[in-house]
């Protein structure tokens, strides 16, 4: 991967947010040496920063851009060493460079999120070591209050799931301790309970990424769908696909690499979603000794399964790491942050980079010479193997039919122990039983197959249908949830085993293990 050193920044800084707002790249507040809230914002104008005063210091508050081209900036830290939070809201508009106070939040608030919905009104919720709710941006110079929160969050994730809804969860509270169930709020209606976060808790790192990055819809249809990133309680990251209110992994070639030839890395992003090119990228360092490199994840997901692919940089030498911004030519900029491997938040970086990595900019000079090099050969290779291909289909079309009849007859059992292997791993590894509404149509595409060919796999090595072996990996997964935590309310035991409801738990667990869970639990104590 191709790393270009751009300018330094004026302010080093972290806690800040880096936006591409109408294809001007900037920075916006956070904190700079000694863990000082910096009110300042600098701007990208002709390969140089422009450092541009704001009305208010806004170190880790929030900050939304909306379709009118305007920027909503607000709260914050009051006090240096991230200490307190602020009411301030103030606004760029489009063109101008220039910031205005504008207004004021309902509550005090920092590390919360805002979102916009199509009726320009902003939904904002989230805060740290204080209380929480969510209250609207109307436009007007005061927000409201619009609902209390199920679980006070600190830097949560608000996704669109309709044109006036959307849906708000986090993996921790407002003094950051995990919690032991998600339950996902609604902007309208009531809230409820994903099996799937309970295993994939959602990953979202402390650098301020916008929530609107990992968004792979298309408003206009009203296709609202987001990628995130989950993490399991072994480290194990994956890729989680959010359709309105359906919660789901996105199948992928691989798993989600968590190390390198040269060591383990660590992400620092959330999902950076390059819809035109159905790419996405997610930013990482390496920790282990030695290894000062940094690495982005591609998942191009418009691929069934998402083929990934790890680009990394070579030794870096004192930059920072911080949430980077997708540019319009495709490409990834990261500026400011912490430096790495030893994180500071006392010594920001003032470091700017740009990170080569789309479509859009296919190589180095030399990767494009050596294609007009290499060409010709590349036609020839190509003419042959068309020929190669039509001499094997002619030859094909003469095999007697009976021939094929009797062939496709034949059962093969190392094929059919090869693909249960392939589907306990799904089941073992990816943990697919955890979506409730898991088909058996889900797993053949996984594997590339049919569906026929899966369930009688299933019914010939298993002796049972898809869903009684998938419940089995359920009942077994409450089982480990009822012995490890006693004191878990049945009601969190089942919703976070995959089962839909209440009523088929209980049925199926009892079909399984001949008792109800309550009785299963008092034999283990």
């Amino acid at each position: 991967m191709q790393v270009d050193r751009l300018p330094n920044l004026h302010v080093p800084r972290t806690g800040h947010a880096t936006l591409c707002v109408n294809g001007e790249v900037m920075v916006i507040g956070g904190h700079t040496s000694g863990f000082v809230p910096t009110a300042t914002a600098e701007f990208l104008v002709g390969g140089e920063w422009k450092l541009q005063p704001l009305v208010y210091a806004h170190d880790q508050g929030l900050f939304v851009p909306m379709k009118s081209g305007k920027l909503v900036v607000a709260g914050g830290h009051e006090q240096p060493l991230g200490i307190g939070q602020t009411f301030p809201l103030e606004i760029c508009y489009p063109g101008t460079q220039v910031f205005e106070g504008y207004g004021c939040l309902e509550r005090k608030r920092c590390i919360a999120q805002g979102l916009e919905m199509d009726s320009g009104k902003v939904v904002i919720t989230g805060n740290w070591y204080a209380d929480d709710d969510v209250e609207c941006f109307y436009g007007n110079r005061m927000c409201q209050k619009v609902k209390d929160v199920t679980q006070h969050r600190s830097q949560p994730y608000i996704l669109r799931t309709a044109k006036d809804n959307a849906i708000m969860f986090s993996d921790h509270d407002n003094y950051g301790h995990t919690f032991d169930t998600i339950v996902i709020d609604r902007l309208r209606g009531e809230p409820f309970v994903e099996p799937l976060l309970q295993t994939w808790r959602p990953y979202f790192p402390q650098s301020c990424g916008h929530i609107q990055d990992g968004f792979i819809g298309d408003e206009d249809h009203g296709e609202y769908a987001y990628l995130l990133l989950g993490v399991r309680d072994d480290g194990q990251m994956a890729l989680l696909k959010v359709e309105g209110e359906r919660f789901s992994l996105l199948p992928t070639a691989c798993p989600v690499p968590m190390r390198s030839k040269w060591g383990a890395i660590v992400y620092f992003s959330t999902v950076i979603a390059d819809r035109k090119a159905q790419r996405a990228y997610i930013a990482g360092y390496g920790v282990d000794k030695g290894d000062h490199r940094l690495y982005v994840l591609c998942i191009d997901y418009g691929r069934t399964p998402a083929a990934l692919s790890i680009y990394h940089s070579g030794p870096q030498d004192s930059i920072g790491c911080y949430h980077p911004v997708l540019t319009a030519d495709g490409d990834l900029l990261m500026a400011g942050g912490i430096f790495f491997p030893e994180p500071s938040n006392y010594t920001p970086a003032a470091t700017s980079l740009l990170l080569r990595v789309g479509k859009r900019h296919p190589g180095s000079p030399a990767t494009v010479s050596a294609f007009w090099t290499w060409w010709p050969w590349m036609i020839l290779l190509l003419v042959v193997g068309l020929i190669v291909l039509l001499f094997w289909l002619r030859r094909r079309s003469t095999v007697d039919a009976e021939e094929i009849k009797e062939a496709d007859s034949i059962e093969d059992p190392a094929a059919d122990e090869m693909l249960l292997q392939r589907i306990c791993r799904l089941m073992e590894e990816e943990q697919l039983f955890l979506n409730s509404e898991l088909k058996v149509a889900d797993v053949a595409s996984l594997l590339g197959t049919n569906i026929s060919y899966v369930s009688t796999c299933i019914n010939q090595k298993k002796g049972c249908s898809f869903i009684q072996f998938v419940n089995g990996y359920r009942v077994e997964h409450a089982q480990q949830l009822l012995r490890r935590y006693p004191d878990k309310k049945i009601f969190e035991v089942w919703a976070a085993s995959g089962f839909a409801n209440e009523t088929s738990f209980f049925r199926t667990f009892k079909a399984v293990t001949g008792l109800t869970p309550n009785q299963w639990r008092a034999q283990i104590d």
